[in-house]
């Protein structure tokens, strides 16, 4: 079931595509000095802040690297058709997931930044 292994690749394409994406438009708002929070208290408080080029990175790098580990899984097993469903979905999920959880740390980045004023117009 090659149909299945392609539409996994482009669940992770589309996925890294909308994190470089956003993350282009948050870099643009910014200046190289900023520090970015990370982590945020229950109140919504930062905890701890990082470099912009790091925080910006650090996400789409890690999924990009979890994406090329569950290729070579995927390219690797045996094409019998209940691993295939189950690679797939776990794929699908991940990369949906990676995405979810980056778009939702950036909103919360950039409404702290926007409300102490460290963002470009």
């Amino acid at each position: 079931m090659p149909v299945l292994t392609y539409a996994g690749d482009i669940a992770w394409i589309l996925a890294l595509s909308i994190m470089a994406g956003a993350a282009r438009q948050a870099w643009a708002r910014t200046t190289p000095e900023t520090r970015m929070p990370m982590q945020f208290r229950a109140d919504g408080a930062p905890m701890w802040r990082a470099k912009r080029n790091s925080a910006l990175l650090t996400m789409p790098v890690v999924a990009f690297v979890v994406s090329v580990i569950l290729v070579v899984v995927n390219r690797n097993q045996v094409a019998a058709g209940d691993a295939v469903l189950i690679l797939f979905g776990v794929r699908a999920l991940a990369a949906s997931l990676f995405a979810l959880a980056y778009l939702r740390w950036l909103k919360a980045s950039m409404a702290v930044l926007e409300q102490e004023g460290a963002l470009k117009p």
